[in-house]
């Protein structure tokens, strides 16, 4: 997620920004404390709806979603969590870049794209073990 934020640039809507700054937070906590899943407090749970509902930047709403299915993860983060973490990230990308219709060919033609799928790969390597 933090890959996808910098890739996507400064998010201006005070409001979103300080909530995916308040999720990343929480998830640096989670990740150093060894904790299988991020925690958010039920007011910033409680909040996401009025949040999402403001953000209108493109992207910006597929990284709450993409923090949210973080946090809403009674399993951990499983595979098949850090998998649709994945995909709202990459979508936040697609909506940021403001393609018309994007395609197969134009994301292929697309240097932003092509470095998502060769982090997202490196990072599903890396956890993996092995070469994706």
């Amino acid at each position: 997620m933090e890959w996808t934020l910098e890739s996507i640039g400064p998010v201006e809507v005070d409001v979103v920004r300080e909530y995916i700054e308040e999720g990343m937070r929480a998830g640096h906590e989670a990740v150093r404390a060894g904790r299988e899943k991020i925690t958010l407090p039920e007011e910033v749970l409680d909040a996401y709806t009025e949040v999402d509902g403001q953000a209108y930047e493109p992207g910006t709403s597929h990284l709450l979603s993409a923090l949210l299915a973080c946090a809403d993860a009674p399993g951990g983060l499983t595979p098949e969590v850090l998998s649709g973490v994945l995909s709202f990230c990459y979508e936040g990308l697609l909506e940021r870049e403001d393609l018309p219709g994007p395609s197969v060919e134009e994301e292929r033609q697309n240097a932003k794209f092509l470095e998502a799928i060769a982090f997202q790969k490196r990072c599903i390597s890396d956890a993996l073990g092995r070469t994706v």
